[in-house]
């Protein structure tokens, strides 16, 4: 938050694909202050915000990421300025079933991770399960997904796996022994995928990679939508010819969302919720999808007016189940360090 020629600048922790073309096009109508992209992967810049706030000095000023389970975390800590979505915002359902109470994060799109994704060459003779159940009874070795320390997409989708085999639907207020059951039958189901030879990756990107190696080291993955779409339509060539989505009987909604931090100066604070504004907009949506074609912006829109990019299917396929970031975000470190200590090493 320096300030540069007199310009006050306000620096954007982005893990979007988009985010950079959207700041830039924001900044180009927006002269009175600048939004600095510094960009990297959800689970880096979570941990960053969180140093940043123990050492009593926050540098970020707008966070952007998918899922809402850290947003919820850090609201909970009162480092969220409230209020930030703007009543001009013309929401789909879709998008207000994602806005929480409070205000204190805007949901600006919906993806959706746990999709199968997979190769169709590699996973030829191979029957694909129809439920999320069945992933461990695959052949060993040929299933992968993220590792949720790093990307955003994947600790929302343990969660939601665990909220799932436990019947914790986004409305209930579980009980702390309704939630450890929960964590439990979650653990046991990935501690499963493990004996079987699950691959964990860093992010979507190597994921994919392993998929699209020739020969595949990788034949499925339970990833996000939007990084499957993007590689297989990719233009003027695609990444994937080979590549596939199948939905299983659910997948876990991922809404992206922006907020903004609690100690920015209300001068900042004001600016930054212009810039809330703008991504709320037909404008900030269009800017989205063209910022990144073949990866992010490959989102159902949350804004009444826009629609999704060809290439998607009808939301409903994906049979998405809500959680509650509330219930889940702040359990989001301690499941991480198990899943680090127990699926990936």
């Amino acid at each position: 938050m320096a300030s540069h020629a007199s310009v006050p600048t306000i620096l954007l922790y982005n893990a979007q694909g988009y985010g950079d073309k959207v700041a830039a096009a924001f900044n180009a109508t927006n002269p009175g202050f600048k939004v600095v992209p510094y960009d990297d992967s959800t689970g880096p810049l979570f941990t960053k915000i969180q140093a940043e706030m123990a050492a009593g000095s926050p540098k970020w000023g707008i966070f952007w990421a998918d899922g809402a389970t850290e947003f919820a975390a850090l609201d909970k800590l009162h480092a969220l300025a409230t209020n930030i979505v703007p009543k001009a915002a013309s929401y789909n359902a879709a998008g207000m079933s994602n806005v929480p109470a409070d205000g204190s994060f805007a949901p600006t799109g919906l993806t959706v991770s746990g999709a199968l994704c997979y190769d169709k060459v590699a996973a030829t003779g191979v029957t694909l399960p129809s439920k999320v159940s069945g992933l461990t009874s695959l052949p060993a070795g040929i299933l992968g997904m993220n590792d949720p320390s790093q990307s955003g997409p994947t600790f929302p989708l343990i969660a939601g796996v665990m909220a799932h085999l436990a019947g914790i639907t986004a409305s209930m207020k579980p009980t702390n022994a309704q939630i450890l059951a929960a964590v439990n039958d979650g653990e046991n189901f990935y501690l499963k995928l493990k004996k079987n030879g699950l691959q964990v990756h860093p992010t979507n990107g190597p994921t994919l990679g392993a998929m699209e190696s020739n020969p595949a080291t990788l034949d499925a993955a339970t990833i996000q939508s939007s990084a499957c779409y993007g590689d297989i339509n990719a233009k003027p060539k695609s990444y994937w010819p080979t590549g596939a989505v199948k939905y299983l009987d659910y997948s876990v909604a991922l809404p992206s969302n922006l907020g903004i931090d609690a100690k920015l100066s209300p001068a900042l604070q004001a600016d930054a919720k212009k810039f809330v504004a703008y991504v709320l907009t037909t404008k900030g949506q269009l800017a989205m999808q063209h910022g990144d074609p073949y990866g992010d912006g490959l989102f159902w829109p949350v804004i009444k007016g826009v629609s999704p990019e060809s290439y998607l299917p009808n939301y409903s396929v994906t049979r998405a189940y809500a959680i509650n970031p509330y219930v889940w975000g702040p359990l989001e470190n301690t499941i991480n360090t198990w899943f680090t200590q127990n699926i990936v090493n």
